[in-house]
This record gives C-alpha cells, sequence and structure tokens, in this order.
C-alpha cells in the first residue's frame, strides 16, 4: 500500500523509515532548498503546537554534513547577527567621531570612521538580511 512521500520524493509505506540506500544519491539542489524554505515558513506562521517538520541529511555526503553543522548552529549565527546592528545602532546613537581600536592581522590599529560611512555599512547590512529573508527580531 503506497502513503505518499517522505517529502523528499522518496516513496515511503505506512510506518516505514527511509534506508540508507533511499538517501544514497540525495543532494539537497535549489528546489529542495525552496522546499525545505517553505516547510520552516509554514512551521513558523504556523500557531499549532502538535505540527512537527523533519529534516533529513546524508551524513556520509560532506556536503550535506555541513549544512546540517550550519543549521544547528543557526542560533550561533542568529547572536552574530544581532550584536552586529547593536554595534552599528550603538555606532550611530553614541559613538560619532569616536576612536574605534580593532585588530587588524598582527597589529592593532585605531581609526574614526565617519557618520556617512557607517550608516551606508548599516543600510547594506539590512538590506543583506532582508534579501536573505532575515528577521533579528524572531
Amino acid at each position: 500500500m503506497h502513503f505518499g512521500t517522505d517529502g523528499f520524493g522518496i516513496e515511503m509505506k505506512q510506518n516505514e523509515m527511509p534506508t540508507h540506500n533511499k538517501l544514497k544519491n540525495f543532494s539537497m539542489d535549489n528546489k529542495l532548498k525552496a522546499d525545505i524554505s517553505k516547510i520552516i515558513d509554514e512551521v513558523v506562521s504556523s500557531r499549532l503546537s502538535n505540527q512537527q517538520a523533519t529534516l533529513m541529511f546524508n551524513l556520509e555526503d560532506l556536503d550535506a554534513e555541513n549544512r546540517l553543522k550550519k543549521m544547528l548552529n543557526v542560533e550561533n549565527y542568529s547572536i552574530a547577527l544581532y550584536d552586529f546592528s547593536q554595534f552599528l545602532r550603538n555606532f550611530l546613537k553614541y559613538e560619532n567621531g569616536q576612536k574605534v581600536r580593532f585588530k587588524s592581522f598582527d597589529e592593532y590599529k585605531e581609526i574614526v570612521p565617519d557618520y556617512d560611512t557607517m550608516e551606508y555599512v548599516r543600510e547594506k547590512f539590512y538590506e543583506c538580511l532582508e534579501n536573505n529573508r532575515v528577521n533579528l527580531d524572531d
């Protein structure tokens, strides 16, 4: 008896788990990325607590393993993006004209970034987030 697919185009029967052979040639293409994005959007937009989404990776594929590691570190990426947004906000609000010290390779440098440059960086930062559908408030 056929019960549909597992969401990745692999035919599944009732109570059947995907096997190594079924995932052996599985690779993540643009269609799959779009499908995963759609699943995530649907789950996030739904307020029903009993819905679940499962993503499966063939860990014998180094690229798939790297994508899984990135997904597992998404909270760290989110925190880093938020911290950078706060750095830009604080600079533009409080530190215009102040020296900034940073390490460049093996030496420390001090610069005085101008307001227009930092405003441009902030604009490009948020444009990049928007283009990639990243919302730091979620």
